[in-house]
């Protein structure tokens, strides 16, 4: 990402001082992997001192990211002049720092990505096949689908290009039930979707499952859990089932993370206990995965992860119109099984409860991260209209 830096203070410092803050803080964004472009419209500001408040509006854009500290008023001045920048319908973010030593942090990073997804817009997603029929809540309103048939996603599938990802899949895992060539078309399909998104334009893809089609799964011999999941590893959020509310949920999570989302069935939700399953997720989610065969069906195949346990997660499900949200903040806990689907994760609430999952009342599928994204989702959600719950 590019952005425009800018150090601003009092009239009465320096400019060396000016210049040595500027070149610090240009060495520490490009530590970040972020470069510096005078014309871009992101800008991070550096607040010095007190009565700095015309320089930080003179030197903003239209995003803005201000770097603040208790000493020399800096705070104060970031605050006043933040507002100054809202009334006049600009974004603009406060951090701050403890003191100017202090190294720049994950949180400008996860800054940059909630103002990257603002200005994205509506995502252009991609319904492969169509929902599952025992999907009657999974409709979206608000986002651009470009549907294609399952058949056209499959036609002419090369397992054979899939193989080396799938001698890696297997290598990773604690136990497989299937060889490297049984588990190649699964990787190869995911291919195949990546590049499909990549043609289309599609910033994440849901596919309508065979899984439970005794017949389908006869005739082709496989189930795409595996495919999907391996697509949420390579960047690209692709949900289960053609649940489009799912897709966008994970698309927001997985934006503002950085890293890949997930999604499962509610099958325990208990005061601030609640399970979710499902027949697979993301190998590098695991603490250790294996890989079985799929539930109903034992058709290759699934992944069966064990999650690691104390980790941070934020959890999502949007309505159809995005006018409602379910945002939940948690940790992963260790979990009796219940009889579902082979992966299964337990997490204890921290921001949320049972309650607010069944008064929300926006279905099942339920997307989550490893990762505490709650503040930005919840400002993201605010920003395009939601009311988020609780």
């Amino acid at each position: 990402m590019e952005v425009f830096l800018a150090v601003a203070a009092s009239r009465d410092v320096a400019e060396d001082v000016r210049r040595s803050y500027y070149e610090d803080f240009k060495t520490q964004l490009a530590g970040l992997g972020l470069s510096l472009r005078p014309d871009s419209d992101v800008a991070i500001i550096v607040v010095v001192t007190g009565g700095a408040e015309n320089e930080i509006l003179a030197s903003a854009r239209q995003y803005n990211v201000i770097l603040a500290w208790p000493h020399y008023n800096s705070l104060p001045s970031a605050l006043e002049a933040s507002a100054a920048l809202r009334d006049s319908g600009r974004y603009a973010k406060v951090i701050t720092m403890s003191g100017p030593d202090q190294r720049l942090d994950e949180r400008v990073v996860r800054a940059l990505r909630l103002i990257d997804l603002i200005k994205s817009g509506t995502p252009r997603f991609g319904l492969v096949g169509a929902p599952n029929p025992w999907l009657v809540s999974s409709n979206m309103t608000l986002v651009t689908v470009d549907q294609i048939p399952l058949e056209e996603s499959l036609s002419g599938l090369d397992a054979r290009s899939g193989l080396e990802d799938a001698r890696r899949l297997a290598a990773g895992a604690s136990s497989s039930e299937f060889s490297d060539v049984q588990l190649a078309p699964m990787a190869a399909y995911a291919k195949r979707l990546a590049e499909l998104a990549k043609k289309r334009g599609w910033d994440g893809l849901t596919l309508g499952c065979w899984c439970f089609d005794r017949e389908a799964v006869r005739r082709l011999g496989w189930t795409p859990c595996i495919s999907l999941a391996l697509l949420n590893q390579m960047g690209v959020p692709a949900a289960c089932e053609g649940d489009l509310r799912a897709l966008y949920s994970m698309y927001v999570l997985s934006r503002l993370s950085g890293g890949p989302a997930w999604m499962g069935n509610v099958n325990v939700a208990e005061g601030d206990l609640l399970v979710l399953t499902h027949d697979g997720a993301p190998p590098m989610m695991a603490e250790e995965y294996s890989i079985v065969g799929r539930m109903l069906t034992k058709a290759p195949a699934a992944i069966r992860a064990k999650f690691p346990s104390g980790a941070a997660a934020t959890l999502l499900r949007v309505s159809a119109d995005l006018k409602k949200a379910l945002l939940l903040k948690a940790v992963t806990v260790e979990a009796d099984r219940v009889e579902a689907c082979n992966s299964q994760v337990g997490f204890k609430l921290l921001a949320g409860s049972a309650k607010d999952i069944y008064e929300a009342g926006l279905g099942n599928h339920l997307a989550f991260v490893l990762d505490d994204v709650y503040e930005e989702a919840k400002e993201y959600l605010t920003h395009i209209g939601a009311r988020v719950v609780p």
